[in-house]
């Protein structure tokens, strides 16, 4: 017995003995640590051992892992966040814009685009056309923006203009003809994807979503993406702390530059592409161009594990898939790309492959349509799908789906910064009420739902205004107040939709890691996982809230290295 004893005591002494030459590559020390990590939520200092966090805790248990080769940063007392997540947006419509025409944001007369227009076109003779955005819906009535308009400004070459949603073009008759588009033209998929036309049947030169996206490949225009471009923005999330970023939608020119940047070792970030469905005729042959994607284009940091399908439109031109009619003429529900039976078969398909779905839902019809699919997909397995469903958007939500989301294990995925009214023209075809309800979050909040946040930009313009940064989503969600709209902008409603940052953080961390399958390895400060974070120059929790965009790293730590700012300031 006594032999036995000693052994153990030996055995015992012994483990002491490792653990006391344990040493780390990195030591940060004196810090408020936000570890998003529900079991230890704050911590003094942490340690940092081939890219992982072998300590997560208070001062008094980190001399362990000092030694003479061990580097200690004192960050004096700086707030401390787990490595960001962007769980979807743009980074290819955003390289291939920087050096489109910028319009003013918020004009109050379509002359101040105009003179913007011209200003530009003048500046730039050599261009063969000219495109760029945005306009706002807001200015235009029901019938929308007329190619005549832009004739008066520019008639001698092609001017094709994004509108704020992102989801329709303003064409002036010289683009129209230089696309081959005239009344002959059929709708890609009409009453979602398609041309306005006047009286007549001959187009206005209002297009409605990807209705001349074909036509815009034919002809090379929007697909100039290349690795300099591409990882300027990349670059520029990482500066924010975004450790990993899900492109919802790209193509292969897209990729093309984002697999360049990686075997150049220029990649700076984790990169999750998808394989994109605007049609519901690429639905059958979508998981193999998800695996050539992936066999392709993929690598150690650029992966593919997901397809998204644009379901509807935007409220803004009455292409989102609707309870209620719109506003105006005509009994207008909306559409959405895919039946329910249908895409219930394909969640299985994908169930099978085990393909993660991405869904644009932004209308209440088109959420209730998908949750309708993933139910019987549910029914039919037995158990739910074995995959991650998320449904992006989501700007109107009826209030008897929202039990579902939890019921359903569905992810929502929100983008704050248009939650204070960024993008307007959707209370012209809503109405007050449905308008006033839209972007409805803490209901899910309630209901632990896994709620995620990302920036949805897909220009230049919003990059260079910031709109990217978590910390303004996180400000726009907090304040329900817009701000370019100026000091006096009021706060949207609904006014209980103003978001704590304690949530605001979590969706831009553990629970975009989440989404994208990632938490095992990300999203919070624990040991085990690897070491991104970002030592910001402000406590989120204590900041001013209309300073909260403002915030700035100081230092990026990915995987133990700093990867942008210094840790010597």
């Amino acid at each position: 017995m006594r032999l036995r004893l000693a052994v153990v005591l030996i055995w015992m002494m012994g483990m002491f003995l490792c653990e006391q030459v344990v040493s780390a590559d990195i030591v940060l020390e004196n810090g408020r640590f936000y570890t998003v990590d529900e079991s230890r939520p704050w911590a003094e200092a942490v340690a940092i051992e081939d890219g992982r966090f072998v300590y997560v805790g208070d001062a008094d248990g980190l001399h362990q892992f000092i030694d003479q080769d061990t580097a200690v940063y004192d960050i004096g007392g700086r707030f401390v966040l787990p490595g960001l997540v962007d769980s979807h947006t743009h980074p290819g419509l955003v390289a291939q814009s920087v050096d489109y025409v910028e319009l003013p944001w918020t004009p109050e007369t379509k002359q101040e685009m105009f003179e913007v227009l011209l200003t530009y076109a003048n500046e730039n003779p050599d261009k063969e056309y000219i495109v760029g955005g945005r306009w706002p819906t807001a200015l235009f009535g029901e019938n929308g923006p007329n190619r005549h308009d832009l004739d008066a400004v520019i008639a001698d070459r092609p001017v094709i203009l994004t509108d704020t949603s992102g989801h329709a073009y303003w064409l002036n008759t010289s683009a129209l003809e230089y696309l081959n588009i005239d009344r002959n033209t059929p709708d890609p998929i009409p009453g979602l994807s398609y041309l306005h036309r006047d009286p007549d049947g001959d187009p206005t030169g209002w297009v409605m979503e990807s209705g001349i996206d074909k036509q815009l490949a034919e002809a090379g225009i929007g697909r100039q993406i290349n690795a300099d471009s591409l990882g300027g923005f990349l670059d520029y999330l990482v500066s924010l702390g975004v450790m990993v970023v899900f492109d919802a939608g790209n193509g292969d020119e897209g990729y093309r530059a984002a697999a360049q940047l990686e075997a150049e070792g220029r990649m700076p970030i984790r990169y999750e592409g998808s394989y994109r469905i605007d049609d519901v005729s690429q639905i059958d042959g979508a998981v193999g161009e998800l695996k050539r994607l992936r066999s392709t284009f993929g690598g150690e940091l650029v992966r593919f594990n997901t397809i998204k399908i644009m379901f509807d439109g935007v409220s803004e031109i009455r292409t989102s898939a609707v309870l209620e009619p719109f506003l105006g003429e005509g009994e207008i529900l909306g559409k959405v790309l895919v039946s329910s039976d249908r895409l219930q078969e394909f969640i299985l398909e994908l169930n099978d492959e085990r393909i993660d779905l991405h869904i644009h839902t932004v209308g209440d019809r088109a959420i209730r349509t998908v949750l309708d699919s993933v139910e019987a997909a549910r029914d039919s397995l037995g158990v739910l799908p074995d995959i991650r469903i998320t449904l992006c958007h989501l700007e109107v939500i009826d209030d008897a789906d929202f039990d579902r989301f939890r019921e359903l294990n569905i992810h929502s995925n929100f983008s704050p910064q248009w939650h204070g009214g960024h993008i307007q023209g959707a209370q012209l075809t809503l109405g007050k009420q449905r308008y006033d309800n839209m972007f409805r979050v803490q209901p899910l909040l309630d209901r632990n739902v896994n709620v995620t946040f990302s920036s949805d930009i897909t220009n230049a313009g919003k990059w260079r205004t910031n709109r990217a940064s978590p910390y303004f989503g996180m400000q726009v969600g907090h304040t329900r107040t817009e701000p370019e709209f100026g000091p006096d902008a009021t706060v949207r409603p609904p006014l209980d939709e103003r978001l704590d940052i304690e949530d605001m953080i979590r969706g831009y961390t553990i629970n975009g890691a989440r989404q994208l399958g990632w938490e095992s390895d990300l999203g919070s400060i624990e040991v085990g996982k690897l070491a991104d974070l970002a030592v910001l120059d402000r406590n989120l929790l204590e900041a001013f809230p209309t300073q909260i965009r403002v915030t700035t790293p100081i230092a990026v730590l990915m995987e133990g290295e700093v990867v942008s700012g210094s840790l010597d300031e």
